[in-house]
């Protein structure tokens, strides 16, 4: 393997890395803290919590979602052509974007919090309206922030984004269990007021952070500027580059995460309708939303951070015209990811129903299944999200907005027929987020084969870590149900399974040569790991 490639390849994994390992301690905090938020709100409090932020996700999307995707592509562009000028100028203009959509969308969504809720989710569901209302202000930080983390990433840096996320997550974790604690006894609306409070919070301070890092850095990009004697182009052509470029990954966000509104939305108003009780659909979608999802987004983490990282690198590469670079960069980052997503599968559809047991106390049926059929999802979206990630950076963004609409337009239908006929309840949205993540990774895959010849390797990127995934989740099952027949404490129980698990998988990925010795150098602290798995002759 050429220095070149090991540099490409390692550059990859060691940004992603630090996206990822930021985006895992995001999803730990987060999981830890809504932990007591769950058991002081209450089932039918965190309904009301995942439908205000369905809703706020949906309005972040429009605001924000493609900002730092589109900056970082822009700003990579320049940056690699040190055209130091052009890449400010791309910074400014989407700063002055974000301030003007952040504000009017937030404004709006605080005064129209009541008549939003009211269409969406219906009458009954008014509980959600407070909720949302203190949402409001965190798009706009949300949306004027992006800008922050896109530049940074542009220039080739995750630090920045990853310490802002941090932060963000610490205070929200604090602020949402002490608001939601003094707020609870007002009420279940407001309870979950309470803990979207600490969102609000959270993201005011990151939004602090990321500016002050970037006046650090000003002085040293305005010199880059000064010294730039090249023709800078015009404030409105930067402009317009932005939006266009912004449009279809916005677009595509858009589409891409509609599912989880409509979803909600259908959901709630198609049960109503049904008959039941509001109190119990909003109980069943909090048990959705604030467990089971909750639980899958920590493994998620990893593709939504590769996906990120991914998209600069590639941008740089298509514009050099090197369709080789392209490749590698896409099959490197896919199999990472498939080596994380896989097994987290198999031990969450074993050990989903004990760890939710142990985080929650909630042995219900209902929770055991979420996580036994609904760990298929976990490995699709991680695919789709890099993909996606791909296709834009290669410039083919109108791409996955196609694709995601076909998804979208059947899982719609799916998951109405789910509901409407079938009686499914909450499952009726699993098994249709499956679905559509399922079919745009289909579509996605077929779109990087048509434009850049793109084909999967399967044995590496799938066979191999499914074998060692396969051992991995038989030794899983026999060691936690063999300590629960010896000591019947299930934290006990978990906790060395999940060890157990690690090492299994570890040394089956080593035993199988899955990952070689050139590939584990391209991994953070690579020698180390080769050393290690010489002594325990793994190599």
């Amino acid at each position: 393997m050429s220095s070149r490639k090991k540099d490409t390849g390692k550059n990859i994994i060691v940004q992603g890395s630090i996206l990822a390992i930021a985006q895992i301690i995001v999803r730990l905090i987060g999981l830890f803290y809504r932990i007591p938020l769950q058991r002081i709100a209450g089932d039918v409090a965190m309904g009301y919590y995942g439908y205000a932020f369905d809703i706020y996700t949906m309005l972040l999307l429009i605001s924000a979602n493609g900002v730092p995707l589109a900056v970082s592509k822009l700003v990579s562009v320049y940056h690699a052509k040190r055209e130091y000028a052009n890449e400010h100028k791309v910074m400014v203009s989407s700063l002055i974007w974000t301030l003007v959509v952040g504000g009017v969308i937030g404004g709006i969504t605080f005064i129209f919090a009541k008549p939003i809720t009211r269409v969406v989710y219906g009458e009954e569901m008014m509980g959600v309206a407070p909720a949302l209302r203190v949402l409001a202000p965190t798009v706009f930080f949300c949306c004027v922030m992006s800008t922050f983390r896109g530049y940074f990433q542009g220039i080739g840096t995750m630090i920045p984004t990853a310490v802002s996320q941090i932060i963000e997550q610490i205070f929200n974790a604090v602020v949402s269990v002490a608001a939601a604690w003094l707020l609870v006894k007002r009420g279940p609306a407001y309870a979950a007021m309470g803990g979207t409070l600490g969102t609000c919070i959270g993201a005011l301070a990151s939004f602090i952070f990321l500016i002050f890092i970037y006046m650090i850095y000003r002085p040293t990009l305005l010199k880059k500027v000064h010294r730039d004697r090249r023709s800078a182009l015009g404030s409105k052509e930067i402009m317009r580059t932005l939006t266009l470029t912004m449009g279809p990954l916005v677009l595509s966000s858009i589409i891409y995460q509609a599912s989880g509104i409509i979803d909600s939305s259908l959901y709630s108003n198609i049960m109503l309708k049904l008959g039941y009780d509001a109190e119990l659909v909003s109980s069943l979608y909090g048990i959705y939303s604030s467990k089971y999802k909750l639980l899958i987004n920590v493994p998620l983490a990893i593709a939504t951070a590769l996906g990120l990282a991914l998209v600069p690198g590639i941008s740089s590469a298509f514009v050099n015209h090197d369709e080789e670079g392209v490749r590698r960069k896409i099959a490197t980052t896919v199999r990472f990811c498939m080596i994380i997503a896989i097994p987290a599968c198999v031990g969450l559809s074993i050990l989903g129903g004990p760890i939710m047991q142990m985080l929650f106390n909630d042995s219900s049926t209902l929770t055991r299944n979420l996580m036994l059929v609904g760990t298929p999802f976990l490995l699709f979206y991680s695919l789709s999200t890099v993909t996606i990630g791909a296709l834009q950076g290669i410039d083919h963004m109108n791409i996955p907005i196609v694709n995601s609409g076909i998804a979208l337009a059947v899982h719609t239908v799916f998951i109405v027929i789910l509901l409407r006929f079938c009686d499914m309840n909450v499952y009726a949205i699993l098994y249709s987020t499956i679905l559509f993540a399922f079919l745009i990774c289909l579509l996605n895959q077929a779109a990087l084969n048509r434009y850049i010849g793109y084909h999967q390797e399967i044995m590496h990127t799938f066979v191999l870590p499914a074998a060692a995934s396969a051992v991995m989740g038989l030794v899983t099952f026999i060691v936690y149900h063999g300590l629960m027949r010896l000591v019947g404490i299930n934290i006990i129980a978990v906790a060395i399974s999940i060890i157990a698990a690690i090492i299994v998988y570890a040394a089956g990925l080593l035993i199988s040569r899955a990952l070689t010795e050139e590939e584990l150098l391209q991994f953070p602290r690579g020698e180390k790991i080769i050393a290690i798995a010489r002594r325990l002759h793994l190599l």
